[in-house]
């Protein structure tokens, strides 16, 4: 299992590409490198790649469910925008979306599956405009 992390769109979005199984120390440790770099460069733009993921904390459902329930405690930013690659293994893909789905009802910020870095680059930077447009109406996002 290979965890890449790198930077794309002249700095202002970090990829994350993952190949093989992920076990869950492994994820904890990846949120609690992107918690780090998210600090260290302000970025709060992230694709995670996970086309070539084939197992999550080796397809044990218990386990994805205390990942998706320890999500909070990472301390990831709630303004944090994700895009998501989903698996291209089905049993893979599954794994994530149960994982998705506990995070998001434990208060995870915006998550959006995409096809491909460009739709990735091209909805951060929608909600990007979004957000400036909130700002200067005086609304919410």
């Amino acid at each position: 299992m290979a965890i890449k992390f790198s930077t794309l769109d002249e700095g202002r979005v970090v990829l994350v590409a993952i190949d093989g199984d992920l076990g869950t120390d492994q994820v904890q440790e990846m949120r609690r490198q992107s918690v780090e770099l998210a600090g260290e460069t302000g970025i709060n733009n992230f694709i995670f790649d996970l086309r070539k993921l084939t197992s999550l904390a080796n397809g044990d459902p218990a386990a994805i469910v205390d990942l998706g329930n320890s999500y909070k405690n990472q301390n990831i930013p709630f303004w944090a925008n994700t895009a998501i690659l989903m698996p291209v293994d089905q049993r893979a893909f599954e794994q994530m979306e149960l994982l998705h789905e506990i995070e998001i009802s434990r208060g995870r910020g915006l998550l959006e599956y995409v096809e491909s870095v460009d739709e990735a680059v091209a909805w951060f930077e929608e909600m990007s405009h979004r957000v400036r447009a909130s700002a200067a109406s005086g609304r919410s996002v």
